[in-house]
Formats: C-alpha cells, structure tokens, sequence
C-alpha cells in the first residue's frame, strides 16, 4: 500500500475524532484547552494502538471485533450523547459551562472513535504496508483533527447564550453512535 493511501486512511479514521472533539467544543465551552490536548493525545494513542492491534491478531478475531466494536462504540456514543442532552435540559441557564472533561470520559470517547481503527489494522495485515509509517499517520491525524475539532466547536459555542450547543452536541454524539451500528 503506498503512503498517499495510508495518509487518506489516516484522514478518514481521524473524522470520528474531529466530529467528536468538535462536539465537546460546542457543549463544553468550559473545557480547557489543556484538557482539549490530553483528550486529542489520547484519540492519537487509542487510534495508533487500536491499529497495532487490530494488525497483529489479524485474521483470529476479524468477524467478532468488527460486530462487537460496532455495538460498543455505538453504546458509549449514544450514552455520552444522551448525558449532553440530559445536563443540557436539567441545568439552569448560568450553569451551561461545564468546566471539567472528566478522565473516564477521555478515555471512553478515545475508546468509542478508535474501534474501527482495530478493523484497519487487521486489513493491514494483508497487504504490504510500513506499520511505523501507519501508526504514525492514523495517531498524528487523531490528535491534529482533534485539536481543530476542539477549536471550532469551543469558538461556534462562544456565538450561543443558551444551551442549544450542548444539546446539538449530544445529537452529533448520538448520529455518530447510530452510524457506527
């Protein structure tokens, strides 16, 4: 597989992360920008390592990952989604910014967006690839689209006084969870 077909894979693998960073940027306007880093450095570790996986076990589990992955990522997506669109409607106007992005939910969203990227990696097993040039492509794409993602959600939030990006966001998470399905 040549490198501009690794690079379109790794950008194509990295719009989960986009959208998803995208969506905490909109309904998390009280999200540091640090924690938006950790949050894209973890999209990059989770979809470098899910790759690696999904390469080295190769054949064994392919049928079994891809439908079990599907149904996970779809649960932690709709579940996040619907906890946006819940503490959207609860909270009173003053208390729309959420200030924290807690380390569990890091770690699930990383989670949720990296599954196909085991898929990848085990296609990657049959064709002819440098896997350092892979991994390095599809974990810097995550974190790039995830801090551009973060970016344009977190200025499109400033626009809005209500909690109509919050909920917004818990739709994106949802649609995407469905469409993983």
């Amino acid at each position: 597989m040549n490198y501009l077909s690794v690079i379109l894979i790794a950008v194509i693998e990295a719009m989960d992360c986009f959208a998803v960073a995208t969506s905490i940027g909109l309904g998390r306007s009280g999200v540091s920008r640090l924690k938006a880093l950790v949050l894209a450095l973890s999209f990059g570790f989770f979809q470098g390592a899910m790759t690696l996986i999904g390469f080295f076990s190769g054949t064994l589990a392919r049928h079994w990952i891809h439908d079990l992955g599907s149904i996970i990522a779809c649960a932690i997506l709709c579940l996040l989604g619907a906890k946006f669109i819940w503490d959207a409607i609860r909270k009173k106007e003053e208390d729309h910014k959420i200030a924290d992005l807690r380390f569990v939910s890091i770690i699930a969203l990383s989670l949720a967006t990296s599954i196909d990227a085991l898929t990848i990696g085990i296609s990657f097993a049959f064709v002819e690839i440098d896997m350092v040039f892979a991994t390095i492509a599809i974990s810097l794409a995550a974190i790039l689209f995830g801090i551009l993602g973060f970016e344009i959600g977190n200025r499109a939030a400033r626009f809005f006084k209500t909690s109509l990006p919050q909920v917004f966001a818990g739709v994106i998470l949802i649609i995407i969870g469905i469409t993983r399905f």
